[in-house]
C-alpha cells in the first residue's frame, strides 16, 4: 500500500493539472471570443465598421459604375470608399487579381453592413464545408467545427473583414481532399490564383508526388476563372493589376505599419532593422530551404511512410516560410495542421506544438508589434523541423 501512495497521488495530480490546463484553455478562449465580440460590436457604432472590407465594397461600387479598372486607381478606390463610410480613408489599394472581383462585385447590390455579414458569413460557411471531410476522417469530432471558428486568427479575419478563410478553405480544403479526390483538390488550387502567393509550395509537392491530375485540374481551374474575369470586366483590369504591382512591392518593401502584422522572414528582417538587400537574401535563403523541406516530405517515396497531415501541415509552414507578403489574417489556414496533428496527440511534443499554433495568431502579433521582434520565422521553422525529424523517425 506505501508503494502504491505516490504512485496514485502522481496520477491524481497529473490528472487535477490536466483538467485545470483545459480550464485554463477554454476560458483564454472564450475570453478572447468575447473580447472580439465587443470590439466588433463597438465598431458597429463606428464609421467603418468593416475595416478592410471596405475595399471590397468599394471594388463592387466600381464595377456596377461599369468602371470596373479604376479599382486599381488609387483616387478612383479612396473616393468610392469614402463614399461609404462618411469620410477619409485611410491608405486601402487593391492589390488582387481580377478574378477576386468576380466575388466582390455583387456586394455593392446590400447595403454595406449586411454585405460584410455575407461576405464573413460566406467563408465561414466554406470554411467549415473544407474541413468537414477532415473531421470526419480523422475521427475529430464536431468540437472541431468550433475549434476552427473561435481560432483566433479566424476571428482576426473576421475583425478585418479580409479574406483569410476564404483562401485558407481552398488551400486547405483541396489539401484535405487530395489523396480521395484529387482532380476536386486540383479545381482548388486553381481558384488560389486570386491569391497566388499562398499557393507558392503547390507546385513543387505536386511535381514530387507526380501528382499529374491534381497540376491539370489547377491549370484548367486558373485559365477558366482568368476568362471569365476577362469576359465579365474585360481586359482594362488585367492591364491595371500588372501596372500596379509595383504598388503591392512598395508597400511590402516600405510598409513600416503591415510588417508587425505580418507572417513572414522578409518582414521579420525588415522590423529587426536588416536593409533591403539582406532581408531578400534572409527571405531567398528561407524559401530554398522550404522548398527543399517540401520535397523531401513529398517525394513519391516517402508517399507511403508519411501520412497527408504530416506532409500538408508541413507544406503549410513552409508556404509561410517561403513567400515574403502573409498577413495575420492569412494564418486561418493554420487550422487545419491544428486539426490534423490534434488527431496524432500521440506524438512526441505534439500538445506543445499545437498549443503553440493555437496561441500564436495574437501573442506573436503582440510582441511585434509593441517589441519590434516577429518571431514567426521561428515558430514556422521550429514546427517544419519537428516534422521533419518525425518523419525521419518513422522512415526508421
Amino acid at each position: 500500500l506505501r508503494k502504491q501512495l505516490p504512485v496514485t497521488y502522481s496520477i491524481r495530480f497529473k490528472n487535477w493539472l490536466n483538467i485545470a490546463g483545459r480550464l485554463l484553455l477554454w476560458e483564454l478562449v472564450g475570453g478572447y471570443a468575447l473580447l472580439s465580440i465587443y470590439i466588433f460590436i463597438q465598431r458597429l457604432e463606428g464609421p467603418n465598421p468593416g475595416a478592410d472590407f471596405v475595399i471590397y465594397y468599394g471594388a463592387s461600387l466600381l464595377s456596377l459604375a461599369n468602371n470596373p479598372a479604376a479599382i486599381f486607381d488609387w483616387s478612383a478606390m479612396a473616393e468610392a470608399q469614402a463614399s461609404v463610410i462618411g469620410e477619409a480613408v485611410k491608405y486601402l489599394p487593391w492589390l488582387y487579381p481580377p478574378p477576386l472581383l468576380l466575388l466582390a462585385a455583387p456586394l455593392a447590390g446590400l447595403p454595406y453592413i449586411p454585405a460584410l455579414g455575407v461576405w464573413i458569413l460566406g467563408q465561414f460557411a466554406l470554411l467549415l464545408i473544407a474541413i468537414r471531410s477532415l473531421i470526419s476522417r480523422h475521427n475529430l469530432g464536431p468540437l472541431a467545427y468550433l475549434a476552427a471558428f473561435v481560432f483566433p486568427a479566424t476571428v482576426n479575419n473576421m475583425l478585418a473583414g479580409q479574406n483569410g478563410a476564404l483562401s485558407a478553405a481552398l488551400l486547405g480544403g483541396g489539401l484535405a481532399v487530395l489523396q480521395r479526390r484529387p482532380v476536386l483538390a486540383g479545381l482548388l488550387f486553381g481558384l488560389l490564383i486570386y491569391k497566388p502567393h499562398l499557393g507558392i509550395m503547390l507546385p513543387f509537392a505536386l511535381l514530387a508526388m507526380g501528382a499529374w491530375r491534381t497540376i491539370a485540374a489547377a491549370l484548367s481551374s486558373a485559365i477558366c476563372i482568368s476568362l471569365v474575369s476577362l469576359l465579365a470586366f474585360g481586359t482594362a483590369p488585367w492591364l491595371g493589376f500588372f501596372q500596379s504591382a509595383g504598388v503591392g512591392a512598395n508597400a511590402l518593401e516600405y510598409g513600416q505599419t503591415h510588417w508587425a502584422k505580418m507572417a513572414t522572414v522578409f518582414a521579420a528582417l525588415r522590423l529587426a532593422g536588416a536593409d533591403l538587400p539582406l532581408a531578400y537574401a534572409g527571405q531567398a535563403i528561407a524559401a530554398i530551404l522550404a522548398i527543399l523541406a517540401v520535397l523531401y516530405l513529398w517525394r513519391r517515396k516517402t508517399a507511403d511512410l508519411v501520412s497527408l497531415p504530416i506532409r500538408a501541415s508541413g507544406l503549410l509552414f513552409a508556404t509561410f516560410l517561403a513567400t515574403p507578403y502573409a498577413f495575420f489574417y492569412d494564418l486561418v489556414v493554420l487550422i487545419f495542421p491544428i486539426l490534423w496533428l490534434g488527431s496524432m496527440r500521440w506524438l512526441p511534443g505534439c500538445r506543445q506544438i499545437l498549443g503553440l499554433l493555437w496561441v500564436a495568431p495574437v501573442a506573436l502579433w503582440l510582441l511585434a508589434r509593441y517589441s519590434q521582434i516577429s518571431l514567426w520565422p521561428i515558430v514556422l521553422a521550429g514546427c517544419l523541423i519537428w516534422l521533419l525529424y518525425h518523419n525521419k523517425q518513422q522512415r526508421q
